[in-house]
């Protein structure tokens, strides 16, 4: 059991969906036991077993089920029967009632529990100076999975591991002659650009759009003029072919204040609206208006 609880830690760690399900009730003969455990990701069981056979084959196709809905939890209880009705079910499960039936020649019964472990929301932070790190510690009381990316090593160490989960040093200076492989972004991450030097905020900006331009946010800080001018940069250079809708910038919304920890709190609660669909009052340019 030891290498369940493992197991389940170090996906935590790495921020990859899991459901661990355990046995908690079980009447007649049955192939597994009461606290019998087994973790499972999405392509199959990691560690553990609930007993073998077809509970756990129906257990693991349930969780592959559980990976794709709003569920967080789910009790079933199996009645093992080698047929249903009167008719033969094969391995296929059959709802009734609020048990499920499958085939088996045990005749017992075992209910299930079902804990879903789903990835936390990931931000990926483009510069680790003073409004990165005010970024960071908010983000983390918002219990998002971060990771903080400079090209200054010194000021990466200065950053408490303990309020993000992954710290790089990048060559941000030439990140747009890298591969998209240099960095590796999950497409439904939240990325914010707010390095220490405008052509560096630009190395990422062109990097991103070459590489990841689905992002389902991209925040860059900088000036009304900065922005308009970077924009028209990278529109030339990338000749026209861009879609901006999921950019903000200049950053956050419009709460007022220019200190780390304002600028913070207007960048999360502009990703907070734009994750719920809710409408503020952003900072951001009307970019259709810059060649």
């Amino acid at each position: 059991m030891i290498e369940v609880f493992e197991a389940l830690a170090n996906r935590i760690k790495l921020n990859e969906a899991s459901v661990l399900v355990t046995i908690i009730e079980m009447k007649g003969s049955t192939p597994g036991k009461v606290g019998f455990k087994m973790l499972v990701g999405s392509d199959g069981r990691i560690a553990g077993t609930v007993g073998g056979g077809g509970v756990e084959f129906y257990a693991i196709n349930k969780c592959k089920e559980l990976f794709q809905s709003d569920q967080f939890s789910l009790k079933e209880t199996l009645v093992m029967k080698d047929s249903l009705l009167g008719e033969k079910s094969g391995n296929l499960e059959v709802k009734k009632n609020d048990d499920v039936a499958i085939n088996a020649l045990c005749g017992g019964e075992v209910t299930l529990f079902f804990e879903v472990y789903k990835p936390a929301k990931m931000i990926y932070v483009f510069g680790a100076g003073h409004v990165g790190q005010a970024i960071i510690r908010l983000a983390k009381q918002m219990n998002y999975f971060i990771s903080v990316f400079d090209n200054r090593q010194n000021v990466l160490d200065e950053i408490p591991e303990d309020i993000c989960n992954e710290k790089k040093c990048l060559d941000l200076p030439n990140l747009h002659t890298k591969e998209k492989s240099y960095i590796t972004l999950d497409p439904g991450g939240y990325v914010i650009i707010v390095t220490h030097n405008h052509s560096n905020d630009l190395q990422v900006f062109e990097y991103l759009y070459r590489n990841y331009p689905d992002q389902k946010y991209i925040g860059m800080i900088g000036s009304k003029r900065k922005v308009h001018e970077g924009i028209s940069f990278i529109k030339k250079k990338l000749n026209g072919e861009i879609n901006l809708s999921n950019l903000y910038s200049p950053v956050g919304i419009d709460l007022g204040g220019d200190s780390p920890n304002e600028i913070a709190v207007s960048v999360l609660a502009e990703i907070q609206a734009v994750t719920y669909g809710k409408t503020v009052n952003h900072l951001r340019l009307n970019y259709d208006d810059i060649k």
